[in-house]
């Protein structure tokens, strides 16, 4: 309530600014049709019952790794539409993952009725899109009116910030909550008064609260904020105003948490990673608490347990690793540059000129920083280049280009700059904004699978990378509609990248036969390999090869490691669902010439590896 009250009042100030307002108010009716007309992304149908978990059970254990406040602010609305749900083998282990499971659930028992409650879910999320708006907005003012117009534009314009805002995941409320968090550092480094304190403690507890990456980059820009303050605070002060920021997270942490699983002696948390935790003996797969044996063990958290347990989880997964797709390669674990080279072929080219062109007159003109603009702008540089730093750190699995999300609304205060350096670049970026504007329409509402004019558009997307970046089962309820306009294209086989089952919703399809080389055992039901005639609509993570279960459209589920990757190699589409699914007519003449060519490709491929196996047999 505190938060919307803000947001609205913070409109009603921006209310002078026509041209703000305007692009503000498009927007939002941009994502709002966008959470209308896309399927539960992959991610989402575990949100919506881990939220729901929340308010009927009134525990926290579903989706642990990352905290419920959005979770549990986007399903209030749908407590109210008594949705269908099944708690049955519910499991107090987070570190199971068992919210995937429940989601799929979730949406097998209310059926079509999941897209409107998913739509009601993610409107409840659009506040978080135009409060960052409107701080990024505040936060370039400083800069000029017009260096403000530019930086809430980038926001409302960015492709990545708007095919986030129409999910329910925490993203986008993660970063308008780090921008708040971040005015209110450079507020009470200001003044070091307890009541800015305490706006402080508040704000950077919401922020931690929304997303766990804050958890890291908060203390250094607090460090870094009275380091560069122009006051000199004593330590007892500094001492002082870190225990009310201790105490105020706690107390915030705690009633969000509902004081669930509080005083919990640290040797009593089941960790699962290898930093907090040990193999029991050489013969278990059970692993012990590090902490077991030590005093610290003993100590009673006053915050729940639920937020270490968490963190840990988090870091057991980018400990153990998951297979990444960059470039055309895939690989077990990831890359230190992957989100450097998906910030290049993701973001507008119009906003990475303007960003460029600020940073490069920046330092050419060091000579003219002063102490005051230092630590003005250090509040603004830090945290992209900590949180860049943070996430490519972690080269366990490299998925998703929404992590460094956080990052961008400096990025655009950043860029904003450019508008202020003079009249030529005043128009240069103004030509950039509008190019930006341009695309963002030109692709409505495909915001998700956005890939800019240097990588070759969303069509070539799939060439640098995958996933949530391009495609996250976020067209499925799209295809439906097609299939509804388009009664030839039966039956329809399909193998689609989603963590519930298509047929939920209507779509009527089954799984396509598969076909991997040197694996001639991988068929289907009816003993079936390889293109066969028909018509297909094939997801593009299924195109490149990822490993993952896929809905076979009679309830049940099989494994696909890269079974259906001869589409993209082999024949051309007739139709795009949105960027992420593609549709295929074969005929039976295109089928038997393929089949023939993989069956020969397969022959040369076992004749090879006999000879390779020959001569290590030999050596």
């Amino acid at each position: 309530g505190c938060i919307y009250c803000g947001v609205l009042l913070d409109a009603a100030y921006l209310m002078r600014n026509r041209i703000f307002v305007s692009l503000l108010m498009c927007s939002c009716a941009f994502v709002t049709f966008s959470a209308f007309v896309h399927s539960p992304s992959v991610d989402e149908c575990a949100h919506l019952a881990a939220g729901l978990s929340h308010h009927e059970l009134g525990s926290f254990d579903l989706y642990a790794v990352n905290p419920p406040l959005v979770r549990l602010w986007a399903t209030l609305p749908i407590t109210f539409m008594q949705p269908v749900t099944d708690w049955s083998g519910y499991t107090c282990r987070s570190d199971l993952r068992p919210e995937f499971g429940f989601g799929r659930r979730l949406v097998a028992l209310n059926g079509e009725r999941t897209g409107t409650l998913i739509s009601t879910a993610r409107l409840s999320c659009l506040p978080f899109f135009a409060f960052g708006a409107i701080y990024c907005y505040r936060l370039a003012i400083r800069n000029g009116n017009n260096a403000a117009v530019a930086a809430g534009g980038l926001w409302l314009t960015s492709p990545l910030v708007l095919g986030f805002s129409a999910v329910i995941t925490p993203d986008v409320a993660s970063t308008a909550f780090g921008i708040l968090a971040t005015d209110s550092i450079a507020r009470w480094s200001y003044s070091y008064s307890v009541r800015d304190c305490c706006y402080m403690a508040f704000c950077v507890s919401v922020a931690v609260l929304t997303k766990f990456t804050w958890i890291v980059v908060i203390p250094i820009l607090l460090v870094l904020s009275v380091c560069l303050s122009r006051l000199r605070p004593g330590t007892a002060k500094i001492t002082g105003h870190g225990l009310i920021v201790m105490a105020v997270f706690g107390i915030v942490a705690n009633v969000l948490y509902a004081c669930t699983d509080i005083f919990v002696r640290l040797d009593q948390i089941h960790f699962v990673s290898d930093t907090y935790s040990v193999p029991a003996d050489a013969l278990s797969s059970s692993r012990r608490n590090t902490f077991s044996d030590q005093f610290v063990g003993q100590i009673r958290l006053p915050i729940s347990a639920k937020i270490i347990e968490g963190v840990d989880i988090q870091k057991r997964d980018f400990e153990r690793g998951f297979r990444s797709y960059l470039i055309g390669k895939w690989k077990d674990g990831g890359w230190w540059y992957y989100y450097i080279i998906g910030f290049l072929v993701k973001e507008p080219i119009g906003f990475q000129l303007m960003l460029y062109v600020s940073i490069l007159t920046g330092l050419l003109n060091w000579k003219q920083w002063t102490k005051e603009s230092i630590r003005g702008w250090s509040l603004i540089v830090a945290p992209p280049l900590l949180i860049f730093g943070l996430v490519s750190s972690q080269t366990g699995f490299n998925h998703h280009m929404r992590y460094v999300l956080p990052a961008y609304p400096f990025l655009f205060i950043i860029a904003a700059r450019t508008v202020t350096l003079g009249i030529f670049w005043k128009w240069f970026s103004y030509a950039c904004l509008t190019w930006q504007a341009a695309a963002v329409l030109w692709f409505a509402p495909h915001w998700m699978s956005y890939f800019n004019e240097a990588a070759g558009g969303p069509k070539n997307g799939h060439k640098w990378l995958v996933d949530s970046n391009i495609d996250w089962g976020q067209d499925i309820l799209m295809l439906k509609w097609w299939q509804e306009k388009h009664p030839e294209a039966a039956p329809l086989n399909a193998a689609m990248f989603t963590m519930f089952d298509p047929k939920d919703i209507g779509l009527k399809f089954k799984l396509p036969a598969p076909f991997v080389k040197g694996q001639p055992e991988v068929v289907t039901k009816d003993g079936l390999r390889g293109p066969q005639p028909g018509w297909y609509a094939v997801s593009v993570c299924m195109l490149k090869g990822m490993h993952f279960s896929v809905p076979e459209g009679d309830g049940e589920w099989s494994a696909s490691t890269g079974n259906f990757t001869y589409f993209l190699d082999n024949f051309k589409p007739v139709e795009m669902i949105g960027y992420s699914i593609y549709i295929y007519h074969i005929t039976e003449d295109d089928a038997a010439r393929v089949q023939e060519k993989l069956l020969a490709e397969e022959a040369e491929f076992l004749k090879r590896e006999g000879e390779k196996a020959n001569v290590e047999a030999v050596k």
